[in-house]
């Protein structure tokens, strides 16, 4: 869709972080379109994962199992993709200490409930990258006029007692393929609380800014 064209026109800068030869993570990897991104790139060994069962099925079908053209055997120039499923909530991983050079996080913080669950979460990201290695995260930028309402609306939710949120969480409404509604959670991260949150995991801030209003990316080294 031309949506996606322009989200990773905004982000193209983001695959400069992987090189021939990384094991790279996509924590969230929904479909699997950062592979189809980065598999541009460089030959990577990718692993992505997601707690949505069709989403990883999708990914497999395009990119593990039906797709010779992205086997690391093959004589192209592509790498190898790997899916598995984890749990809603799940805040450990399979994978050994410093396993993956490069780790990503694309437009998922920020449905994550919960600081502590976040912060687990992060430094779990921090242990499976290695030393040396980078972390590149995106969320949403909510502190937007379109958005505001729904802060607002927690807020005064919490003052009158009727929120369990915290301050900056919120409920925005969304519309599937199907035409059905439906409220999602979000977290509005701020750069500043974005960059305590990995720098207490135990990575060194690279660049932290607003990409087209829409996105805040964070890079960091792992110490």
């Amino acid at each position: 869709s031309q949506t996606r064209k322009n989200f990773w026109a905004s982000l193209e800068f983001i695959g400069e972080y992987v090189k021939d030869g990384d094991k790279v993570f996509d924590f969230g990897c929904g479909n699997g379109r950062l592979f189809e991104f980065l598999n541009g790139k460089a030959k990577i060994e990718y692993w992505g994962a997601d707690v949505s069962r069709g989403l990883i099925d999708i990914a497999k079908s395009k990119y593990q199992d039906k797709a010779p053209e992205f086997d690391s055997e093959s004589e192209s120039n592509s790498g190898k993709a790997h899916f598995l499923k984890i749990n809603s909530g799940q805040t450990s991983l399979a994978f050994e200490d410093g396993f993956f050079n490069t780790a990503y996080s694309i437009a998922v913080f920020h449905h994550i409930p919960g600081e502590e669950t976040r912060a687990k979460l992060a430094k779990e990201l921090s242990r499976v990258t290695k030393p040396g290695g980078r972390i590149v995260v995106t969320v949403w930028n909510l502190w937007q006029k379109k958005y505001f309402k729904n802060i607002f609306q927690n807020w005064k939710n919490r003052v009158m007692g009727k929120s369990e949120l915290a301050w900056n969480d919120c409920y925005i409404s969304f519309t599937d393929n199907q035409g059905n509604k439906f409220q999602r959670f979000h977290h509005a991260f701020t750069k500043k609380e974005l960059k305590s949150l990995f720098k207490v995991a135990g990575f060194e801030i690279e660049r932290c800014e607003i990409v087209a209003g829409r996105n805040i990316v964070y890079i960091g080294k792992k110490k």
